[in-house]
């Protein structure tokens, strides 16, 4: 048997909106954010899936994401916060705008950032450690867009890691003992 997980990114803040780079920075949704999350609700009930645990990361963004749909989902059971799931630490680049140069500057590095095979490291070891304590179980994760850019990066030869993926997009993956696969990830 495998473990199936649903990652979810979180919905909009206004930083989002700006297209300003957030790293570990702790913001809110904003409305929109919070309404997506609503649909996003409705997108996992389509998936015909019944979850056994609720997922977070530590960030305010990710947490209410994961509590709407909680609600929206009537799941009844605690939403348990993993550190590992949080975003990439961007260091200088923090509060920047999202734009080709400054993805350049990810590739060379700047103070404070956390390299992608550091990344793509904590991503994949991440998704390990959720399949070992929940083996067998399906398993909703809200988190952000480079931590699952991250895993996807290291799973899929050439993905573009300057893709889109739009607030509340789904990633759905399945983990065994020796794999873990893609099933579909959705992207702009």
């Amino acid at each position: 048997m495998a473990t199936k997980i649903c990652l979810i990114r979180h919905g909009q803040t206004d930083w989002n909106k700006q297209k300003l780079i957030q790293g570990r920075i702790d913001n809110p949704l904003n409305e929109v954010g919070r309404e997506n999350s609503k649909l996003a609700a409705s997108k996992i009930t389509s998936l015909n899936i019944v979850w056994d645990e609720f997922l977070s990361s530590p960030l305010k963004r990710a947490y209410e994401t994961a509590q709407i749909i909680k609600n929206e989902l009537n799941f009844n059971k605690e939403i348990i916060i993993i550190p590992n799931l949080t975003e990439r630490e961007f260091g200088e680049l923090e509060g920047k705008k999202v734009c080709q140069e400054n993805y350049k500057l990810m590739e060379q590095g700047v103070k404070g950032l956390e390299m992608l095979p550091e990344l793509q490291n904590r991503a994949v070891n991440t998704i390990k450690e959720i399949y070992k304590t929940f083996p067998d179980k399906n398993v909703l994760v809200a988190t952000h867009s480079q931590f699952i850019k991250g895993l996807l990066s290291a799973l899929i030869k050439d993905f573009d890691f300057t893709c889109v993926l739009r607030n509340n997009s789904l990633t759905l993956i399945e983990v065994d003992k020796e794999n873990i696969k893609v099933i579909s990830y959705e992207k702009d």
